[in-house]
C-alpha cells in the first residue's frame, strides 16, 4: 500500500453534537469523504481514525478499516497533530510499504476523488514533500482583521497602515478544510508550518476557485454544504486530475 487516505472522525463533539454524523441531503457527513476516498483511482487504502461505535459502524458498512482511537486522543483538547501521528504509526505499522498520506476531516462534504488524485500526484513529482488545498483571501485578507480592544472598540488586528484597495494587497492563502496531503515520515518530524505541523517544510498547495472550507461546525456550515453538493460539486473535479506526469514535464 503506497498511498493511504486516513480520515478523522471522533464522537462527543462540542460545537454540534455528532456533527461527522448529522444528514446532510439524507447522508451522514462522514460518508461524503469515505466514499470520495474510495472512489480515487490513486488510493490504495482508506482508514476513519475514531474512538465512536456509530462512525465505526458507518465506515465499515462501507468497506473501510478502523483505527481505534485511544481515549487521550478524543477529547475537546486533543492535538490533531497526535491524532494524525497515532494514525500514520498504526497504517504504517501494518502497512510498511506506505509512502504518501491523505488525511480528510470527517465533517465536511466538500471533498472529491479527483481532488485526492491531484495531491497524491503532485507528490509523486518529487517536488514537495505535503500539499494543501487552500482559497485565496481579498476581502478576507489579514490586512482587514479586526479585534476588540480593551474598551471593547473594533480596532486593526495588525496596527498597521493599509489602503482600502483589496487589489493592492500581497496574496493571502488560507487553508479550506479540505486536504492535508504529506509523506508519512511528515506526520513524525512535525516540521510543517503552524499550526499543521504534520504537514512538510516543502509544502505546495493546491488553490480551490472560490471561497470554500466550509466544515461543519456550526449550523450554517450545513446549508453551505447543501450549496456545495448541489451547486458545486459537479465541477470540482475540473483542473485536479490533469497535471503532468515527470516525463511531460521534461519533455
Amino acid at each position: 500500500m503506497k498511498n493511504a487516505v486516513i480520515i478523522t472522525a471522533k464522537g462527543g463533539n462540542t460545537s454540534i453534537p455528532n456533527k461527522n454524523c448529522l444528514p446532510v441531503l439524507g447522508v451522514p457527513v462522514v460518508l461524503y469523504p469515505i466514499r470520495a476516498a474510495l472512489s480515487s483511482s490513486s488510493t490504495e487504502g482508506v482508514f476513519v481514525s475514531t474512538e465512536d461505535a456509530y462512525i465505526r459502524s458507518l465506515a465499515e458498512s462501507e468497506g473501510v478499516k478502523v483505527i481505534t482511537r485511544p481515549p487521550e486522543l478524543a477529547q475537546p483538547g486533543s492535538e490533531h497533530k497526535d491524532v494524525i501521528l497515532h494514525a500514520v504509526n498504526e497504517v504504517k505499522t501494518a502497512h510498511p510499504e506506505l509512502e504518501n498520506v491523505c488525511v480528510l476531516l470527517g465533517n465536511t462534504v466538500q471533498i472529491t476523488a479527483g481532488l485526492i488524485d491531484k495531491a497524491f500526484a503532485m507528490l509523486e513529482t518529487g517536488d514537495c514533500d505535503s500539499v494543501v488545498t487552500v482559497w485565496k483571501a481579498q476581502d478576507d485578507h489579514p490586512y482587514r482583521a479586526l479585534r476588540f480592544s480593551d474598551e471593547g472598540y473594533v480596532e486593526s488586528f495588525l496596527g498597521m497602515d493599509c489602503g482600502s484597495n483589496r487589489q493592492s494587497y500581497p496574496p493571502a492563502y488560507y487553508y479550506d478544510q479540505g486536504i492535508w496531503a504529506f509523506q508519512w515520515e511528515c506526520a513524525k518530524k512535525q516540521e510543517g508550518p503552524n499550526p499543521w505541523v504534520w504537514l512538510g517544510k516543502r509544502c505546495a498547495a493546491i488553490e480551490r476557485p472560490w471561497v470554500t472550507g466550509r466544515d461543519v461546525h456550526g449550523w450554517i456550515d450545513l446549508s453551505a454544504s447543501v450549496w456545495y453538493l448541489t451547486g458545486i460539486q459537479a465541477i470540482d473535479h475540473i483542473g485536479y486530475s490533469d497535471l503532468p506526469s515527470a516525463e511531460d514535464k521534461e519533455n
